[in-house]
């Protein structure tokens, strides 16, 4: 099968960007101006959040590489909303939209056209990594680092391939190091391999349309393929090429692939490092990778995440509430809708809306939320009416409808993330944290609230000149 271009949004990163660039300038900048990997990239993108700005911005003369860099490709709701092809639309209509792609997954293929991302192959003594545009994010990071690479394995057991996003330190040109969080799948399958005495393959990706990230972060179990719920996710199946030196298949229009194995006995020091938190991870002894391989197209882009930010938080944000939800249905059949909001870095906090039938119900659906995301820490369930995309919204519920010795209840000593800050171990092994779940709807006898009648029959500029 040929390598599809077709589609109006594009089907890879450059086709993408060129989408952008001809329907949403205003999107896109591109900065010409050389610029140092080591904390410039960060700091430029640091300044533009500053301002309230996340803009997809490609650096195209990074100092010490020839390659482009694009950055803070996830770090905008409309970027995202583009990707599926939605130019209008709400969070609550982009989860909709995504729900009803991740249902329906569609199978890769395996391409007999020449594959972009191969046009060009490193191996041997001519491996080095260093020259893709590496960057040092904060201040304390131990090093440079790749941190959008899409690490594609494979279950030893069952053969079904899993993707997942990984930080990856620069140890040597032709070595890397890896943080595979305990709850991670990736976890799993390397774990496989070490009990078994194999070095475990992998290959880092990078570089590829949002759509494609959006469906291989799909947070769905270890039995589900990433890659056939990507191609659900841009409605085409993903057309894959075989790596030349280990067994795995990676995307053909990908624009770099890094292609590896995680030897069974070797460890090195890796981070600190800034994470999703906002906080350090602690230095660990952790696996490495040695590149056996590095393809890509003759003109490459490369691509990145700034960790801690919302190019980021955003991404997985978005998608988490989807199979959270899917979860909570089965303990509270009345949810009408999850939110993951940024307040909680996109991670730790959940609102549930339900539409409340009996005492008790919102107990259940926060536990539900507990069980289907160990990250997730505390839980606010409210009333359907409740808008959970407004923080103001959930805190008025909050406000208005706790009763702090009855609606508020607590799991101690619970699996939480390995970065949470407040863990009762945030530097060791434990990652334990107390779970918090707050019954935030009306109660029985709750007394009737104000409201204004015929207010979405007036239409202002009737009466106020100008007005729009």
């Amino acid at each position: 099968m040929n390598i599809l271009t077709n589609s109006p949004y594009g089907s890879d990163l450059p086709g993408f960007i060129e989408f952008l660039e001809t329907e949403h300038p205003d999107q896109v900048i591109r900065i010409t101006k050389e610029v140092d990997p080591d904390f410039g990239v960060s700091g430029i993108l640091q300044k533009l959040e500053n301002d309230g700005k996340f803009p997809l911005v490609i650096f195209e003369n990074i100092k010490g590489s020839d390659i482009p860099l694009v950055a803070n490709m996830h770090g905008d709701f409309e970027r995202l909303r583009l990707s599926l092809g939605m130019e209008e639309g709400d969070i609550k209509a982009f989860v909709n939209e995504y729900a009803a792609r991740e249902a329906n997954p569609i199978a890769p293929v395996m391409t007999d056209a020449a594959a972009p991302v191969q046009e060009v192959v490193h191996l041997g003594a001519d491996i080095d990594v260093s020259k893709l545009p590496l960057c040092k994010y904060h201040e304390l990071d131990a090093g440079k680092y790749i941190t959008a690479g899409l690490g594609v394995m494979r279950d030893l057991e069952t053969g079904i391939n899993n993707i997942g996003v990984y930080r990856h330190m620069l140890h040597e040109k032709n070595q890397l190091g890896v943080q595979f969080s305990e709850t991670s799948h990736g976890h799993y399958i390397w774990s496989q391999y070490q009990k078994s005495g194999l070095p475990c393959p992998i290959a880092i990706v990078i570089g590829h349309h949002p759509g494609f990230f959006l469906g291989s972060l799909s947070f769905t179990p270890l039995d589900a393929d990433e890659l056939h719920i990507a191609g659900g996710v841009l409605q085409r199946p993903i057309q894959l090429t075989p790596c030349k030196t280990i067994p795995l298949d990676v995307p053909a229009d990908a624009e770099i692939v890094i292609e590896c194995e995680i030897p069974v006995d070797i460890r090195k020091p890796e981070a600190p490092f800034g994470e999703y938190p906002g906080t350090y991870g602690p230095e660990r002894i952790n696996p490495v990778l040695d590149i056996k391989a590095i393809t890509h197209r003759k003109n490459p882009l490369y691509q990145n995440s700034f960790v801690g930010h919302p190019d980021n938080l955003l991404l997985a944000g978005l998608i988490r509430s989807t199979a959270i939800e899917e979860t909570v249905k089965i303990a509270c059949p009345s949810v009408r809708g999850v939110h993951i909001p940024r307040a909680g870095r996109y991670r730790f906090m959940c609102y549930i809306a339900i539409e409340r039938q009996m005492e008790g119900e919102a107990k259940l659906a926060a536990m539900a939320a507990f069980v289907k995301d160990s990250f997730m820490k505390i839980v606010i369930v409210v009333d359907h009416d409740v808008d959970i995309t407004d923080d103001t919204d959930v805190l008025h519920a909050i406000a208005t409808r706790v009763r702090g010795d009855r609606d508020i209840f607590m799991v101690p000593y619970a699996k939480g993330s390995p970065l949470d800050p407040a863990s009762y171990d945030p530097a060791g092994g434990s990652h334990l944290v107390t779970k918090i779940g707050i019954d935030a709807t009306r109660k029985d006898n709750y007394p009737e609230e104000i409201r204004v009648p015929g207010v979405d029959d007036i239409d202002l500029a009737d009466f106020i000149d100008g007005y729009r």
